[in-house]
């Protein structure tokens, strides 16, 4: 059996976002592809009518994983229970064991999770990348290379997004954020995959998440065109093994006929 993937968020819904193309394209191919979320999102906003944060909104939000990760064709998904908003004071050696205990049941030969900038600098974001090196150096794997990478948007992207959605006269709202804190250094940027081909499953899972894209999100209508334009390319910057020039993640995407990793 093909030896897996394993997407470790801080969020349920991030996973689809930053790299729900390139997880469909890996399910497709016939890899086991697993998700784990730090957290159930407990705390976040909600824009379901009559539900408030706390443990209803955290049901709510796994359940919403579950459905992203079926449409996506995750073989696993799971939600922890590390407190929302607070994952950066938790007892990193305590959760660090943890996670690499999954390593170990998941024997993932590709993980993904943020880059080094958590997509906009959120606290929680940046304490799944050090949680996740400190499990990875505990985990081991018995000598066996695992290819590290963190997703992300390139700076200027967002922006140019919601100027685009402004000019068309259509909402552009992206959870409350400024779009100018999205991103990363483009020339940090080492990995642009082309996900056209697996976007249908990729925005069918961006929509399983009612809980936190209503009416007036940018992805609720987002046009074709913009779609595959922002969501149909993902973005990656390699992390690990340090100081390799090999790209693993460009080479093993197994891109539909027709199609190809970007350069």
């Amino acid at each position: 059996m093909a030896e897996g993937v394993l997407a470790v968020f801080e969020h349920p819904d991030d996973e689809s976002l930053l790299a729900g193309g390139a997880l469909a394209a890996f399910a497709a191919s016939g890899r086991r592809v697993a998700i784990v979320s730090m957290t159930r999102g407990e705390r976040g906003p909600t824009e379901l009518p009559g539900l408030t944060g706390g443990p209803a909104l955290g049901d709510v939000r796994e359940a919403e994983l579950l459905r992203a990760a079926r449409a996506l064709g995750a073989s696993a998904a799971e939600c922890l229970d590390y407190p929302d908003g607070d994952l950066a004071g938790v007892d990193e050696r305590q959760a660090a064991r943890r996670l690499s205990r999954i390593l170990v049941r998941e024997r993932p030969e590709l993980v993904i999770s943020f880059s080094e900038e958590g997509l906009y600098w959120h606290p929680d974001h940046l304490a799944v990348s050090r949680l996740l090196n400190a499990a990875l150096a505990l985990a081991g794997r018995g000598g066996a290379q695992v290819w590290l990478y963190g997703a992300t948007w390139p700076q200027g992207h967002a922006r140019r997004l919601v100027s685009l959605m402004h000019a068309r006269g259509l909402t552009a709202d992206l959870w409350g954020l400024e779009p100018d804190a999205f991103g990363a250094a483009a020339d940090s940027i080492t990995t642009r995959l082309d996900v056209r081909p697996f976007l249908r499953a990729k925005l069918a899972a961006l929509r399983a998440y009612a809980s936190q894209i209503g009416p007036r999100h940018l992805l609720s209508v987002l046009p074709d065109d913009l779609a595959e334009e922002f969501l149909g390319c993902e973005f990656f910057v390699r992390i690990k093994p340090e100081g390799s020039r090999r790209d693993w993640l460009a080479e093993a995407f197994p891109s539909a006929p027709g199609h190809s990793p970007l350069r």
